[in-house]
């Protein structure tokens, strides 16, 4: 069998997602994320590390909850959101690169990614220095053009710094999806299902040798190697996935949801976490009404600029309820609605932008 034709069977065979509504999903949980847990009393989440006093938190704090319980959840479970977005990666990726006869050069591969990434995050980047500048939390330096250089070549992730005070806290996903871009290109590509599943398994052992609360478990997870797990997952889903009956789909979601639930109450089952907020995301999607689906996939087609305008929205409406005591639904609700609203400018900044940037990937 041609290799053409064995791509077309995959492409026929294989489950369909609605990139854009999980997109938007995935992009809200985040966002509604950032924004929750820098309220007062917020639960905070195991995200880069895992610390056994947060889950014991949570617990205690859902046998008496109050009005806050939604903005509680969001605090802790949130953060997921990235994962979803690593998983949807790796699905385009395979879909349009994998299981197509095209040639696809490495160099020019990554060149192209780069750019396009790059196209997103200057618009972020600039805004919020100027904004930074606006409001003197800091001044212009040599020290500052360093932290931008080294934003902007989408290494803060190697370096260690993605958290310092010069540098804007999600951005960090930029660079972890260059690396993953590389990995796909240089290991995966077109590789047999066990080179994919190797890799995988490799990411989570190597994560099981951590001290769950220390450095190096941090590290690997604002770093590819504690997300390849994932990504794998993705990548297998879009060759070998498969349209369900909706009454699966209910019961695979509600099953992911009590796993996400019991995985997360220890270490080891942390770790598999990942798997079940993938099969409750792809679940959840298809158990939605439309005017839900078309929510989210407007949310989803503004994705990208929501992603990096949104950490600057939120930095100024927690300010704002700080200072004006604003309740935490209201608070909740401007953010939400500014947020949009700066999206919106944001998407089409960088659909100026990224065309440009594009050409540079054809010299």
């Amino acid at each position: 069998m041609t290799a053409g034709k064995e791509s077309s069977i995959l492409r026929t065979n294989s489950a369909s997602i609605d990139s854009a509504i999980l997109r938007g999903v995935a992009i809200s949980s985040i966002a509604l994320h950032n924004y929750c847990h820098w309220m007062k009393g917020a639960i905070f989440e195991n995200e880069f590390t895992y610390q056994s006093w947060h889950v014991s938190k949570l617990v205690r704090y859902l046998a008496h909850p109050d009005e806050r319980l939604p903005l509680q959840l969001l605090s802790f479970f949130g953060h997921y959101g990235v994962v979803l977005f690593v998983f949807l990666s790796a699905y385009g990726l395979e879909k349009k690169y994998g299981q197509s006869g095209d040639k696809v050069p490495t160099l020019p591969f990554i060149w192209k990614h780069y750019l396009k990434l790059l196209a997103m995050l200057l618009a972020g980047n600039i805004a919020f220095y100027l904004l930074n500048l606006r409001l003197h939390i800091f001044e212009f330096s040599w020290g500052f053009v360093q932290d931008a250089l080294i934003q902007l070549a989408m290494v803060s992730n190697i370096t260690g710094e993605i958290f310092r005070p010069g540098f804007l806290g999600p951005y960090w996903y930029f660079g972890l999806t260059l690396q993953l871009y590389i990995v796909y290109r240089l290991l995966l590509f077109r590789k047999h299902w066990a080179i994919c599943i190797g890799f995988m398994l490799l990411s989570w052992y190597v994560q099981t040798i951590c001290d769950p609360a220390g450095e190096a478990i941090h590290y690997l997870k604002i770093n590819s190697i504690g997300h390849i797990f994932t990504f794998g997952l993705g990548m297998l889903y879009a060759r070998y996935g498969r349209e369900l009956p909706k009454s699966s789909y209910a019961m695979i979601c509600l099953l992911s949801a009590v796993l996400i639930w019991f995985t997360g109450l220890w270490f080891q089952s942390w770790l598999w976490t990942p798997l079940f907020v993938c099969t409750f995301g792809l679940s959840l999607i298809k158990l939605f009404p439309t005017w839900l689906n078309k929510v989210f996939t407007w949310i989803g087609g503004i994705s990208a600029a929501l992603f990096v305008s949104h950490p600057l929205v939120r930095e100024i409406c927690v300010d704002l309820n700080k200072e004006h005591g604003l309740g935490a639904y209201t608070g909740l609700l401007i953010y939400i609605v500014t947020a949009l609203l700066v999206a919106i400018v944001f998407q089409k900044i960088i659909d100026r932008v990224s065309p440009y940037l594009l050409k540079l990937a054809k010299h």
